[in-house]
């Protein structure tokens, strides 16, 4: 089927009839889908993307030229603006069909260059249980559905939060898979330990630990790990952990009323003008100066 006689449509065979706000729809997946027997011929939204959440049951997810990409529950079904698509469902097929109007996903896009490189796609990704994105996801396509339909004061900000939340944790699902598929087993060991090495540098970095001390707790020599830190963030294990230092002590300047001699202890500097000169050094303002600046643009 040629892709300019595929119909377009605002939802599947229905009108807009939605009021000049609408930016958001929720619905089961077998309301609609019961209607036309289970199979959904290929149709497109120009204006919208869609979120499945399947929670029961298997398809498959039709597109142009014959592809034919089968699933199975537990799994999200992300659907690309203007992006070709049709379903063939099991007749215990469940879950969740969220529509949401495109124009939300050019600030999400922008975020990180591998959440807009997911979203630039129709995907099926499976939600693996014990994966916290995974669970989280969910969550938030069951209080989406509840709050949409709840019409609570409020309701349109939490509900905007929640379909961020949701779109970010499902690329981000997504994401993390794509790399386990297309990179050696190494690189993604290497990956994992750096994910652990942020961990532990955001939890010690108060301390100032030497670079041996995460070397050991992650098994590996001093050198060995400064490499890898290197290669996969571009910073030294020393960096990162200064980095941490920096946002915390900028954090603590700005949203608390605590005293910078305060702040400075908390951070482990044992002198509180040596913090001064290391923030100085780094910001090119006194912890001071930075906190009355930025306080001012809060104000303003």
């Amino acid at each position: 089927m040629h892709s300019r006689s595929v119909p377009n449509y605002w939802l599947y065979r229905a009108k807009t009839g939605e009021s000049e706000d609408f930016w958001l729809h929720s619905e089961t997946l077998p309301e609609r889908s019961r209607l036309h027997d289970w199979e959904i011929s290929l149709h497109r939204h120009e204006a919208l993307f869609q979120l499945f959440v399947v929670k029961e049951g298997e398809g498959e997810l039709l597109g142009p030229v014959g592809r034919v990409l089968p699933f199975k529950a537990p799994c999200a079904i992300y659907i690309a603006p203007g992006s070709v698509h049709g379903f063939r469902y099991s007749h215990d097929a469940d879950g969740l069909v969220i529509t949401v109007l495109a124009d939300r996903l050019s600030s999400l896009g922008a975020s990180d260059p591998s959440i807009a490189a997911y979203l630039a796609t129709t995907r099926v990704t499976a939600l693996e249980p014990n994966e916290t994105d995974c669970g989280r996801l969910a969550a938030l396509a069951s209080g989406i559905h509840e709050e949409l339909h709840a019409a609570r004061p409020g309701g349109e900000i939490i509900l905007d939060a929640m379909v961020t939340e949701a779109v970010l944790r499902l690329a981000r699902t997504g994401a993390k898979t794509d790399r386990r598929d297309d990179i050696p087993a190494s690189r993604e060991r290497d990956r994992q330990r750096t994910s652990a090495l942020e961990a532990l540098v955001a939890a010690h970095c108060r301390e100032h630990r030497p670079v041996g001390f995460y070397a050991r707790k992650l098994g590996l020599s001093a050198g060995h790990l400064n490499r890898l830190a290197r290669r996969e963030t571009g910073a030294s294990v020393q960096e990162l952990a200064t980095r941490h230092l920096l946002r915390a002590a900028r954090r603590d300047l700005v949203f608390t009323p605590t005293p910078v001699q305060a702040i400075a202890y908390s951070l482990g500097f044992q002198d509180p003008a040596y913090f001064n000169r290391f923030f100085k050094r780094r910001t090119g303002m006194t912890p001071g100066a930075f906190r009355e600046a930025e306080r001012g643009k809060l104000v303003g």
